[in-house]
């Protein structure tokens, strides 16, 4: 045997691919949710809000709190950044933040709800392998 390292694993792209349609899942709904916030439709959950006049407010939180972060890893991911795994990590644990934090203030009424809380940990754990994965490729000597 000579002393030679083996060759770093690839990236499993699954990982990766799942990470990516996640984010851009959760993309396109953001922007459905504040389209929705601004025409009206959520006019009847905007009422339950009793420290909010108006849809604006819930709007722009929805669009920084969770299409932005989104954008950002679906953005790095497609170009290939090597901190995209990470900011995909932080994506995903955002989402599902943000549905916990909806609890209190509108409950599980919406299948909505359901959905992104399994899409914000789904996206959390593959991006999570995708992450790891890539410190493998960069760092094969830290496999375990």
């Amino acid at each position: 045997m000579t002393g030679t390292p083996a060759p770093a694993r690839v990236a499993p792209p699954r990982a990766r691919t799942v990470a990516l349609a996640l984010d851009g899942l959760t993309v396109v709904g953001a922007v459905a949710g504040v389209q929705g916030f601004l025409s009206g439709q959520f006019d009847p959950l905007v009422s339950q809000l009793v420290f909010v006049d108006g849809p604006a407010v819930p709007a722009l939180a929805l669009g920084l709190c969770v299409g932005l972060p989104q954008a950002l890893a679906l953005t790095l991911g497609l170009r290939r950044h090597p901190r995209a795994p990470e900011v995909g990590v932080g994506a995903g644990v955002v989402l599902t933040g943000w549905v916990l934090a909806q609890l209190p203030l509108i409950g599980w009424t919406s299948p909505v709800q359901w959905a992104f809380f399994a899409v914000g940990v789904g996206e959390s754990v593959a991006a999570l392998q995708w992450w790891r994965a890539a410190v493998v490729d960069r760092h094969p000597e830290r496999a375990r």
